[in-house]
């Protein structure tokens, strides 16, 4: 799809490209070692744990070599590439499942991180409105924003993630109230016994996986970063503060 949309910008002559990734294209890596507060510069290295990340850092390969390209009416292909991060917001489906998870529970909202675990979540408008910032002043200044990645950020809080979902349900229900820590070997012990009922279960019933394993170390890895490259760039700045989304 990727190469798709490159292939196309280069025979219509589309000199600018936008291109939305995910953090998840950096990692963490199959050792799940952690990244404290990084930025864009920060090098991390080792094999992508999730497959979806695995795909969008070979489109991000794909699309930064593209950048520069030569357009059919011979001018340039400038591109950028913004990294999403866990975006939440109005009628977000990981909020709603978590939502109906904890209802089930009787209100109880329980969490998988280690409690001092950093991951950032970003409102869905200041990512709208960075993407719409980006994409103006990749025309106005190409020479600067060309081959260049960034971090979408606001400030909502990173430390605690289990802390932000709670504030964003409870804000919407006043009855959900915050669990306990689910350790990470029972966890792990349910996945492997859903694996196993669903091979034995597999000629009549196949129940889809709720959780996996990259996806569980995922969730307990520390994977955070403070950067301003987007406001010294192109003057992004989040249009909604933490309170209002």
């Amino acid at each position: 799809g990727t190469e798709n949309v490159l292939r196309a910008c280069c025979v219509l002559s589309i000199p600018f490209l936008l291109y939305t990734s995910s953090i998840a294209a950096v990692g963490p890596n199959t050792s799940c070692e952690p990244m404290l507060r990084g930025n864009e510069d920060t090098e991390y290295g080792g094999e992508v744990e999730l497959p979806y990340g695995k795909t969008k850092a070979m489109a991000e390969k794909i699309v930064l070599e593209a950048n520069g390209k030569q357009l059919s009416n011979g001018g340039q292909l400038r591109i950028c590439i913004i990294r999403a991060n866990t975006v939440y917001g109005e009628k977000a489906a990981f909020l709603q499942e978590l939502y109906l998870l904890a209802k089930a529970k009787n209100g109880v909202l329980n969490y998988l991180e280690p409690e001092n675990t950093e991951r950032n979540h970003t409102y869905v408008g200041n990512v709208a409105w960075m993407h719409v910032l980006a994409a103006r002043n990749l025309q106005l200044k190409p020479d600067l924003l060309a081959g260049q990645v960034y971090y979408s950020y606001d400030d909502t809080p990173s430390r605690k993630g289990f802390l932000v979902r709670h504030q964003l349900l409870s804000g919407a229900d006043p009855s959900v109230r915050l669990g306990s820590h689910i350790p990470y070997w029972k966890m792990w012990l349910m996945i492997q016994l859903h694996r196993i009922l669903r091979v034995i279960l597999s000629p009549f019933w196949r129940p889809q996986p709720f959780l996996t394993v990259p996806l569980l170390n995922t969730i307990v890895t520390t994977f955070s970063f403070e950067t301003d490259k987007a406001s010294r760039h192109f003057g992004y700045k989040p249009l909604f503060t933490w309170q209002e989304s």
